[in-house]
């Protein structure tokens, strides 16, 4: 574990650390400052590697003891409890703590008694003694699920209702830490905010919607936080176990720095707080979604219009579009291929491909190699010899797959089904990464692979939607609901398609319905966020994203 530092990304050494400015604004905002009496509570650090928190957390605790006469070891034994996996870390935070505890004037015995009773060696999300925490502070570990050792995924997801084997380690440091924070107490991390957003974190949204209260967030994607550039996207979370029904959200900029965040401890600590925007950050409040809803992360003027949208406008699916992934096969190498001879003729079924159609390769032609009658059921080998010849040159390794482990008599399935309505059935297909919407149009003659969605509609004509998704406003939605890849690739799932708002076809006038098809034919983004920007409703000057 690393904590006061981050693993969100890898340095040479492995670590990244968290900048003294930023350690000093999550202090700041969980109202853990000098000036208050930080001797009547705990705080607690889960991951406190080398001590980049301990040394601002027990400087602080130092200035509010002294002012109130209480710095000896007795009043302050229960005031820090710190872990961490490492031994390493553990005994270079012990030797800071101590250091830190005498150049405030504490005997070296003292110092030492302090440092060993707060600073523990130990698994903190197995840990069964924890006390109850006025403040949690930190920086969690960000290990991806698959990082982590089986065994222990299953221990974590044994003593933790919001883990799964499928989810991020730092997802645990959160429901660990909710759980022994005390009423009114505070939980502020610097960490990635992706469980805002995916699937594993719903869990977590949940529980802190029902008995927490989201309190301030304040997104540092662009800004320069640690003293190594990172792969993911933090943002400072508070959390507190209080009610609460609204949101202070602050989005920095990317020359967002020290001097800034003074401003911004300030506006989120201000009982009331007008809007505030400045060259380096807007802050904004915004009202919460209810239960395990997604939480928009853009910027405040976007999130803004978008909520506007979606209170005025249906779903996607409510509007009557459809929405779905294309097949995933478990084993491409077996069942898509390019020799339109392999097998029978009635067994191939010609495949859209996204990756080459996006790298220009669009006389590329591939065919599923496919197992499945029109009825969703699957074919009899004994039925098609050839097919039967080919699968079973391959059987050793399609029988190694864990659909064909769980099925063993359909050993020669894909894994998914084929949605026999899509078949000869025309549809948009979008890709299921890009930094902008892309839609391309398939007039029913191609079945869509799984690194893509298709889209199908009952009441758009399918051009008219094209240019509708591929507008500003659109990729607006996509880029506050939807998870961020590396470079800030966005995704387009269908997860989050779904929660697009857009007009009815009928509520559209036909001209600008002629305009949305005629952008969406020539490839032209910008005729297409204009015609949609008359189509959602909206000012033609505001239907600009305005990502971060």
């Amino acid at each position: 574990m690393c904590g006061g530092r981050s693993v969100l990304a890898i340095a040479n050494d492995g670590v990244v650390y968290t900048r003294a400015w930023v350690v000093r604004l999550v202090l700041d905002i969980a109202g853990y400052v000098a000036d208050a009496d930080l001797t009547q509570g705990t705080i607690v650090e889960p991951s406190c590697g080398r001590g980049a928190f301990l040394r601002e957390i027990v400087a602080r605790l130092c200035t509010s003891a002294e002012s109130r006469n209480a710095l000896c070891a007795e009043r302050l034994r229960h005031a820090v409890c710190a872990y961490d996996t490492d031994e390493a870390s553990v005994n270079a935070s012990n030797d800071l703590v101590r250091q830190v505890l005498c150049e405030h004037g504490m005997s070296a015995g003292d110092a030492n008694a302090l440092a060993d009773a707060w600073v523990h060696q130990g698994d903190y999300l197995l840990a069964d003694d924890l006390p109850k925490a006025r403040w949690v502070v930190g920086n969690p570990p960000y290990v991806r699920a698959t990082h982590i050792s089986r065994d222990l995924r299953s221990a974590y997801a044994e003593h933790l209702s919001c883990f799964s084997m499928g989810t991020d380690l730092y997802v645990g440091f959160y429901e660990k830490s909710l759980e022994i924070l005390e009423n009114g107490g505070a939980l502020c991390f610097i960490c990635a905010d992706r469980w805002l957003q995916n699937a594993y974190g719903r869990k977590l949204r949940g529980l802190v919607s029902r008995d927490f209260h989201l309190s301030a967030l304040i997104r540092m994607h662009a800004a320069d936080a640690f003293e190594e550039g990172v792969s993911a996207y933090p943002a400072i979370t508070l959390i507190k176990n209080e009610g609460g029904e609204s949101l202070k959200f602050v989005d920095c900029h990317r020359d967002f720095s020290d001097a800034d965040a003074k401003g911004v401890g300030v506006w989120v600590a201000a009982t009331e707080s007008d809007d505030l925007t400045t060259g380096s950050f807007d802050a904004v409040t915004l009202p919460l979604p209810k239960g395990d809803s997604i939480i928009p992360l853009s910027s405040p003027k976007n999130i803004r219009r978008l909520q506007a949208l979606s209170e005025r406008l249906p779903s996607m699916d409510e509007a009557g579009v459809h929405i779905g992934i294309g097949v995933a096969t478990g084993c491409d190498r077996v069942f898509i291929t390019e020799d339109p001879t392999i097998v029978e003729g009635s067994r191939l079924l010609p495949l859209f491909y996204m990756r080459d159609w996006r790298s220009g390769r669009r006389d590329r032609k591939k065919w599923l190699v496919n197992p499945w009658d029109c009825d969703g059921r699957l074919v009899n080998l004994r039925d098609y010899p050839e097919l039967s010849a080919y699968f079973k040159s391959h059987e050793g390794r399609l029988r190694r797959r864990y659909v064909a482990r769980q099925h063993p008599e359909s050993w020669y399935r894909t894994l998914d089904k084929l949605n026999s309505s899509l078949i000869n059935t025309p549809k948009l297909l979008v890709p299921d990464l890009s930094n902008s919407c892309d839609p391309v149009l398939d007039t029913g003659q191609l079945y869509p692979h799984h690194n893509c969605y298709w889209i199908t509609s009952d009441e758009w004509a399918l051009d008219e939607l094209g240019g509708l998704l591929m507008s500003d406003v659109v990729e607006g939605f996509i880029d506050a609901l939807g998870v961020k890849m590396n470079g800030g690739t966005k995704r387009f799932q269908a997860q989050y398609l779904r929660l697009v708002h857009i007009p009815r076809s009928d509520d559209v006038s036909p001209a600008v319905r002629r305009e949305l098809a005629e952008a969406f034919r020539a490839n032209d983004r910008a005729g297409a966020s204009r015609a949609a920007a008359i189509a959602f409703g909206i000012d033609g000057d505001s239907n600009k994203s305005e990502q971060s």
